[in-house]
C-alpha cells in the first residue's frame, strides 16, 4: 500500500482504499506509455524569455531606424530648399547673361564703368572722394550767442595796441 507524508491523504486512503485500488487498476492500462525523452528539453519560461528579449531588441532597432529616417528627411528638406534657392539664382544669372547681350547693357556699362558719354550728354564729376573730412569738436560745446556777445563800450580806448615793429603807424580813433 502507498503511504504519503500527508496525514489527511493517509486517513482518506485507509477508509476508502478499496476505491483507490479499484481506480488504479482500471486507469493503469488505459494510460499511454510515455517514451523516454532523449533530446533537449526547453522549459516554457525560457521560450517566453527568449521571445521577450527578441521583442525588445527588435523594438530598439525599429526606434533607431525611425530616428535615422527622421534625420534623413530633415536633411532632405534642407537640401531641397538649398536646391530651390540655387535654381532661382541660376535663373537670375541666365536673365542677366541675356541682358548683357543687349545694346542697352553695353551703353549702361560704357557710361558707368568706362565714363563714356554721348555728344549731347553732360558729364558731372563727383569730387566727394577728394574732399577732406573736417572733424567735429565734440569736446568743446558751442557757446550761446547771448553770452558771447560783448556789451558795447561807450568810447573806444585811446591807448594803442603794442606792436613789435615801430615802423608801422598806428591810427587810433579819438572821441
Amino acid at each position: 500500500m502507498f503511504v504519503s507524508c500527508n496525514l489527511f491523504e493517509n486517513e482518506t486512503r485507509s477508509r476508502f482504499s478499496f476505491l483507490f485500488d479499484y481506480a488504479m487498476i482500471h486507469i493503469m492500462p488505459n494510460r499511454p506509455i510515455e517514451p523516454k525523452r532523449t533530446g533537449l528539453y526547453i522549459r516554457p519560461r525560457y521560450i517566453i524569455l527568449f521571445f521577450t528579449l527578441v521583442f525588445f531588441v527588435l523594438g530598439g532597432v525599429f526606434l533607431s531606424q525611425q530616428t535615422k529616417l527622421t534625420s534623413i528627411a530633415d536633411e532632405k528638406k534642407a537640401l531641397q530648399t538649398e536646391l530651390d534657392q540655387m535654381k532661382v539664382d541660376e535663373e537670375r544669372l541666365e536673365r542677366m547673361l541675356e541682358y548683357m547681350q543687349t545694346t542697352d547693357y553695353k551703353i549702361q556699362y560704357a557710361r558707368e564703368k568706362l565714363g563714356y558719354v554721348f555728344q549731347d550728354d553732360w558729364k558731372f564729376y563727383d569730387d566727394s572722394a577728394n574732399v577732406a573730412v573736417t572733424p567735429k569738436f565734440a569736446e568743446t560745446p558751442t557757446p550761446l550767442p547771448a553770452l558771447t556777445t560783448p556789451s558795447p563800450s561807450a568810447k573806444p580806448s585811446s591807448t594803442p595796441a603794442p606792436t613789435p615793429d615801430d615802423s608801422i603807424p598806428i591810427v587810433t580813433l579819438g572821441p
